[in-house]
Formats: structure tokens, sequence, C-alpha cells
């Protein structure tokens, strides 16, 4: 192991070198406040580092060990895998109809829209603005559900691609429970966190756990900007949230207990670094087997590479993953690669071609078009020493 950075604590493989200076050079320039980037190489833990401060109350404290931070749409990789294995374990075809699994969800022109369009954002059902009043309903799973029954497509299922940024989560969550009977946090719980000993891997996290959460903040993290130069009407703003305090909604203790698949998850990297670890070592990791080979090259396979109708970019979206080796791409430079990134900077990703799993978590958030800087460089640092003789 190297000799890590005064501002960075933990172990790092000589290999990854460099992914620890950088770290340690973001730290100490404030570019980070708290993070934590863990890397497995060939399904062996190879990087857990973490470093920097993280705000308790009124005080900051040291970002610790065990510290989890609210990772937005990073939580939605986590939840397709969800899908996938129960797909799996039921026999069920990617084109069967969501209707006929869960019936009221075909109300409004919705009964042609299939488990795939869902996992591909191809549903035509983005729009979340204007369809509840405040970020405080969403706390509510049975209300967010039947938001999701009434909803008509704005584009023939199946035709286009447009981000749904926070209805995925509960199209893949109710089609979890509608499959399994076991709600989505239960199953993460007995199917996958346990089996692979994850130490932080919760969508919902248990009033028990909420000491060890990072809460996130960040200078400008509004949508005022977008509001000023757009109508009110614009896809753009329709599918991000509703009206009120997002981060103020994500912190509180409601907020962390809800279930949202698509942007409440919190995790350390660790744990997402193993369960990507995982599905990049074909669908097994240390006896513990979440899809089988089929499965997994049927759920990260390509399904469309149009221009997405929200982030206005092709994503190379795989069935409930980003591509890599796209423009931009937040998971890597390489086109086997997939995985997810959230709002303000988080990752998780698999790169079968540089033989590693990869996350990062953090607490401040920026506003970058997928990726930003300071993690693409921790991502690119990885990878190149990942190949590297």
């Amino acid at each position: 192991m190297v000799k890590l950075p005064a501002e960075v604590e933990g172990e790092c493989a000589p290999r990854f070198a460099r992914v620890a200076q950088l770290l340690g050079e973001h730290l100490a320039q404030g570019r980070h406040h708290g993070a934590s980037v863990a890397i497995r190489h060939r399904g062996q833990p190879a990087v857990d580092l973490w470093g920097g401060l993280r705000f308790r109350g009124l005080e900051e404290q040291r970002w610790r060990r065990d510290t989890m931070a609210v990772s937005f749409s990073t939580s939605k990789g986590v939840a397709a895998t969800a899908l996938h294995m129960v797909m799996e374990r039921h026999r069920l075809d990617y084109d069967t109809p969501v209707a006929a699994l869960w019936p009221e969800f075909g109300r409004k022109n919705k009964d042609g829209v299939t488990i795939r369009h869902c996992l591909t954002h191809e549903a035509g059902i983005p729009q979340i603005r204007g369809e509840v009043s405040d970020v405080w309903e969403m706390a509510e799973w049975e209300a967010m559900v039947e938001m999701v029954e009434r909803l008509e497509p704005l584009w023939e299922p199946g035709t286009a691609n447009g981000y749904h940024a926070v209805n995925f989560g509960w199209l893949v969550g109710e089609l979890v429970r509608r499959i399994e009977g076991r709600p989505l946090p239960q199953f993460l719980a007995e199917e996958i966190a346990g089996p692979l000993g994850l130490d932080g891997l919760f969508i919902g996290t248990p009033p028990e756990e909420h000491d060890r959460v990072a809460p996130v903040f960040g200078n400008d993290l509004s949508l005022a900007a977008a509001e000023a130069i757009l109508p009110p009407d614009h896809l753009l703003l329709r599918v991000l949230a509703p009206d009120g305090d997002m981060i103020g909604f994500v912190n509180s203790k409601e907020g962390l207990e809800t279930v949202a698949p698509s942007f409440s998850g919190c995790f350390t990297a660790r744990s997402l670094a193993k369960l990507y670890g995982a599905l990049e070592r074909g669908g097994s990791l240390e006896g513990v087997t979440l899809l089988n080979p089929a499965t997994l090259a049927a759920a990260t396979s390509i399904q469309n590479t149009r221009p997405d109708l929200v982030l206005m970019i092709p994503v190379q979206w795989r069935m409930g993953f980003m591509g890599g080796g796209s423009f931009l791409s937040p998971v890597g430079p390489h086109p086997v690669s997939f995985g997810h990134s959230g709002f303000g900077g988080s990752v998780a990703f698999a790169d079968p071609k540089a033989e590693i799993s990869m996350a990062v978590t953090l607490d401040r958030l920026e506003i970058d078009l997928l990726v930003g800087e300071r993690v693409g460089s921790l991502v690119q640092a990885a990878v190149e020493a990942a190949l590297a003789p």
C-alpha cells in the first residue's frame, strides 16, 4: 500500500497511487469538502479512501470510514440491478407490458409501455413538476405510485428517450414490489447488501443509520437560472423535481427515510464499488451471484443511441445504466463500461475492459453535465492505472 497524502485516510494499492494523490490535491484545494473513493480491480479491493469533512448539526467533523452520502441518480443503477435480479428469478421478458404486472399503470394510454421502456427512459412519462405540489409529497410511496398511474405519455413509448430523472425510481421500485412481493429496501437488504456484506447501501435509510450520513450542500443548486430563460412547460423543467427545496428535503429525517430509487440512495463508495465489482466479474463475486451472464449481457447492451430529449446528448442507454465511451460519459472512456452518475458529482460503474469497478461519493454538489472534471479526473486516473503494464 502507498503512503497517502495528509488529507486522505484508508488504503490504496501502488498501481492506483495517482488516484490517492488526486483526491489529496482536491481536498487540499477545497474542490471536495468530504469524499470517498473506492475501486476494485479484477474483483479485489484496490482503493478504499476517504477524507475531508462533513457537517453534523452546526459543527464539522472528519469524514469517517463509514460515512455515507446521498448520491441522487447514482441510486438508479442500484435499483435497476434489483429489477434485473427479480426479472431473472421470475423468468420475465423485458418486453412484458408493465400493465400486465401492475394493472393500474395502464391508464391514460400506457397499456403499451413495457419494462424495457421504463429501464431505457422511453416510457414517455418523465414529467413531475406540476403533478405534485411540493418535494415533501415524494416521501409517500403510495401517493407517488398513484401519481405515476395517472400520467399520460408525452410521446409514443418506444419512439424516443427522455431522462426520467425522478419518475424512474417509482417505475422500477414498484415493478420490483409487484413482481417480487417485497418492497425495494427489503430486497436490497436481503438479496444484495446482506449477501455481499455491504456496509452502506440504502434506498430509504433507517433512522439508526442517519448519523452516518454527510448532509449534501452546494453553492447554487436551484433551478432559478433555467427558469429565467426557459418557458414553464419546457421538458427540462418538468422532469427535474417538483417545486420546493430539494436539498433540504433529502437532508431531512423524512427525506433520508424516503424510498425514492431515483435519488434518495445513501451509500458508501466501498459498497457501491463491491456491488459493481460483482457485475464487472460477470454477475458474481466472492461466492455471491447477483445475475447470470446472459441476464447481465442483456441488461448492459445498448438500447438506444438517439440524443436524449432531456439531457440533449446521446447517453448510450443500457437498461437502467448509462453507457461509457460516448461524449461526456460519466462512467469511463470504454464503450463496454456501464453504471450511473448522480446530480452533483457521485458516480458508480463497472469497466470490464479495465477490469475495475469504481465509486465516488461526496457531499459538496457541483452542477455539471453528467459528471464534472473533479470526479472525471479520478475516473480517468483509475482507468489509466488499471490498464498500465
